[in-house]
């Protein structure tokens, strides 16, 4: 029988007491039934680390992080889950079961531990020959770009010096040919190895763990060659993933309060910000911006300042930047570098406070599309001031508040003179363009600030904290819209009508609660101790269903402006009109 990381996750769970286990990395301190202790995942001076002990988890109120035992003892000691698992075991006296059919996930795990010592003693090695008399040519062009000891150091900075060098050092080191290759230091001609980032300068690559994972490497004399190649796509290494920086600026945050993280386009860029103070730049290796990206840096912050090179290149980086951040979720802000400038020069040539002033004066993301937009059209001929008005509409539709399509239609007004009026009438009437955007229903239940998302944050948590006034309703069911919360939902009525015990901790085996913001909102999520919780909850329940037929009236208007098909209309026109009678029936409750 093969064995399951949640099976192993239960038994972990059901013997062993997380209050034992984190009390012995923090000093917790129980106030009612809560333990508190400063957050070891970021910087603070007051507790906000909460241990529940009755549902065994862990919530920051600071940075948001959450989990089990295990999931502490994995991000507290750098561990993967196996690894926490069988520690934890081994701690406590548990026999976990093992793999007795697939073995090769154990066997995949065995691979990634054997190329991440492979990584780091080849980085050991770049590393020691930059300082030795071969690492010459590197120096005198680190000297050139005025880099100091520290910033090397901090980043782990190395030179190759020749073919064949690092591929005798790692095979004295008892590595194989074929790991070489396989942890991408090696390069393979026929049946000859050789060092894939010869007489390079060496970055090396480390994720937000503090593990090598590659590296990139900078040409520094034949200008035949790439400029920079990277570690190709291997077991540890994937470029959609990687973000070069974010191991600094994790260990920043835990010693100072991190408000923002800026992107910038290059290594260079983040290593001259650096050695200048601003210790809380990341980039992405010559790549566009991924939604896996944007999911590792939601982990440490979710505001992100985009501040790539002032060209017409670094535009067009920055337009789909913005696309993939705030879709995932995050605030999103743009610096605008002047004079076509790249974030290390501009620093190098005006200072940190300079770039400071830039970074702390960027526009949230819709005020930046605007204001492009009307400088890429001439306003004063009719024609162009209509094109732009449909750009800048597109944008503010899809905003989640009424209050923040406000600010940005009068943005509109001043830019056009167009009133108010008249633009909030095209909105609504969705005569905004011929091939609007689709409205995703993510988008529209996920935004933090959003009323529907308070209502079901609450309802969700009565019900899973087992509150008396809390009850099941057919109609919160059908419009709660957000899948996983579905699932929250669906898993309370289920245990209710078996009769089966349930509660907040059992999110942590259902989800990966580190990497999905909506369910560790429902962690997060507190219910103070009022007399009106159960008028509270109702009203959250009326507001939910409310939101819920909302979205789906507007999901069904932008279907409605986009279908030519007659038949199509009249079955979305027939939903529209029961959703209006819903509506009208819960104005009388």
């Amino acid at each position: 029988m093969s064995y399951k990381g949640a099976d192993w996750r239960g038994l972990i769970r059901e013997k062993v007491d997380i209050v034992s286990v984190v009390s012995k990395s923090l000093n917790l301190k129980k106030k009612g039934k809560t333990w508190w202790a400063c957050c070891p995942f970021h910087y603070e001076k007051t507790p906000s680390f909460a241990v529940n002990e009755n549902e065994q988890y862990y919530h920051c109120f600071g940075c948001g992080a959450s989990g089990d035992l295990i999931s502490f003892v994995q991000k507290y000691e750098n561990m993967d889950f196996v690894t926490a698992c069988r520690t934890l075991a081994q701690e406590y006296g548990i026999e976990l079961p093992e793999y007795t059919q697939d073995k090769s996930i154990e066997l995949k795990r065995k691979k990634a531990d054997r190329l991440r010592a492979l990584l780091k003693d080849a980085a050991k090695y770049y590393y020691t020959v930059l300082r030795s008399e071969k690492g010459t040519p590197a120096v005198e062009y680190l000297k050139r770009r005025k880099l100091d000891d520290e910033t090397i150091t901090a980043f782990g900075l190395g030179y190759s010096p020749g073919w064949r060098d690092i591929i005798f050092h790692l095979k004295d080191k008892g590595y194989t040919y074929e790991e070489m290759y396989e942890a991408g230091v090696a390069g393979k001609k026929d049946s000859s190895y050789y060092d894939f980032y010869n007489r390079r300068l060496i970055f090396p690559l480390i994720n937000v763990f503090g593990d090598v994972v590659g590296f990139s490497a900078r040409i520094l004399e034949d200008k035949n060659f790439a400029k920079y190649v990277n570690t190709p796509q291997t077991l540890l290494f994937d470029k959609s993933r990687c973000v070069y920086g974010i191991n600094l600026v994790k260990k920043y945050k835990q010693q100072n309060p991190l408000n923002e993280i800026i992107i910038v386009e290059g290594q260079v860029d983040v290593i001259s910000l650096y050695k200048n103070g601003v210790k809380n730049a990341v980039a992405c290796l010559g790549t566009a911006l991924t939604a896996s990206h944007a999911k590792e840096l939601k982990k440490l912050t979710d505001k992100i300042v985009v501040c790539f090179d002032g060209d017409g290149a670094g535009m067009k980086a920055t337009l789909r930047s913005i696309e993939t951040l705030v879709a995932n979720d995050l605030n999103v802000y743009v610096a605008t570098i002047p004079n076509k400038q790249d974030p290390d020069e501009f620093i190098n040539q005006h200072g940190k406070d300079k770039f400071i002033e830039l970074v702390e004066g960027a526009k949230y993301w819709v005020e930046f599309l605007i204001l492009k937009y009307s400088k890429d059209y001439d306003t004063s001929k009719l024609e162009e001031k209509n094109k732009f008005i449909l750009e800048a509409l597109n944008i503010i539709k899809n905003l989640a508040t009424d209050s923040e399509k406000d600010i940005y239609l009068n943005l509109v007004h001043r830019l056009t003179g167009v009133s108010v009026t008249v633009l909030k009438g095209d909105m609504l009437r969705g005569s905004v363009s011929a091939q609007p955007k689709e409205t995703e229903t993510k988008e529209l239940t996920t935004n933090k600030g959003n009323a529907y998302v308070k209502a079901v944050n609450f309802v969700l948590r009565a019900l899973l904290d087992k509150k008396q006034y809390a009850f099941l309703a057919d109609d919160i069911k059908e419009n709660i819209l957000n899948n996983d919360y579905k699932k929250v939902y669906e898993y309370v009525e289920e245990s209710k009508n078996s009769g089966s015990d349930y509660g907040v901790g059992a999110l942590f085996e259902m989800f990966d609660v580190e990497n999905n913001p909506d369910i560790n909102s429902i962690i997060g999520f507190e219910i103070s101790q009022q007399e009106d919780n159960e008028n509270i909850y109702s009203d959250c329940v009326k507001t939910l269903i409310k939101s819920g037929l909302s979205m789906r009236q507007q999901i069904l208007t932008d279907k409605l402006s986009q279908t030519t098909n007659e038949e199509e209309k009249r079955e979305i026109k027939m939903q529209m009109l029961s959703i209006i009678n819903q509506l009208n029936k819960l104005k009388n409750r």
